[in-house]
């Protein structure tokens, strides 16, 4: 029997280690980033406390100073259709070769996670959809010919703009299918400097579109919101 190379124990190694911190990942991250909180069942739904008035501030996120405002305080417990991590250097340069702008963007809203609530989220109408997100946009085809429920006020694609590095945690953990509750609020947000061009203003209600949204040059997106994330529960932790 041939005796294993170093080169061959040192990659069976690496893939025993990856394989079983695949395994414990969220009982790590939940005890060292989570808080334990039993959950009560609720119904998977969204809700919008506008707020009015409020000032432009300013901040550094990602690396990069930005301007913000708080346009309305937002809550959603749905399931996961779609977690889309932006700000390695691949995802950077795939999605516009490395221009300015998009560094901005994808450093600042890190990671896309795309929700449903409502008679869509149920789990036997979701086996019926196929959803794609190309260029941080949801979209989606049917899988049957007795068409699924479709409602568009009950998917949103949320652009994440992590609070903490526990949030960032708590959305490491999610996958499609999971039920998971977010708390935070919708903002504008602009870049500064030699960025100050570029300008997101978010969606804000069920139906809303972005009204003016530069990255890309695409106005009018839709389902789309900048969502600033405080808190978030799952599977019987709270991140915040």
């Amino acid at each position: 029997m041939n005796r294993l190379t170093k080169r061959q124990i040192i990659i069976i190694a690496a893939i025993t280690l990856a394989t079983v911190f695949h395994f414990v990942k969220p009982a790590i991250y939940s005890a060292i980033w989570g808080k334990f909180a039993p959950q009560t069942q609720s119904e998977l739904s969204e809700d919008f406390y506008e707020l009015n008035n409020q000032p432009w501030q300013r901040t550094s996120i990602g690396g990069y100073d930005i301007e913000y405002r708080l346009r309305t305080k937002y809550h959603v417990r749905g399931r996961i259709i779609w977690v889309d991590w932006n700000d390695g250097i691949i995802s950077t340069w795939y999605h516009s070769a490395g221009k300015n702008g998009v560094k901005l963007y994808n450093s600042v809203a890190a990671v896309d996670v795309s929700i449903a609530h409502g008679a869509t989220a149920d789990p036997d109408n979701l086996k019926k959809i196929k959803f794609s997100h190309p260029k941080r946009a949801i979209t989606y085809t049917f899988l049957y010919k007795d068409n699924p429920i479709i409602n568009h006020d009950e998917i949103n694609n949320n652009h994440i703009i992590p609070a903490t590095p526990a949030i960032r945690r708590a959305i490491a953990l999610l996958k499609k299918g999971d039920i998971a509750e977010f708390e935070g609020y919708l903002m504008d947000w602009k870049g500064t400097g030699k960025l100050s061009w570029f300008e997101i203003e978010t969606a804000t209600k069920r139906g809303d579109i972005h009204t003016k949204q530069l990255y890309g040059g695409i106005p009018g997106a839709g389902m789309c919101r900048q969502f600033y994330v405080t808190k978030i529960t799952y599977k019987n932790h709270v991140f915040e």
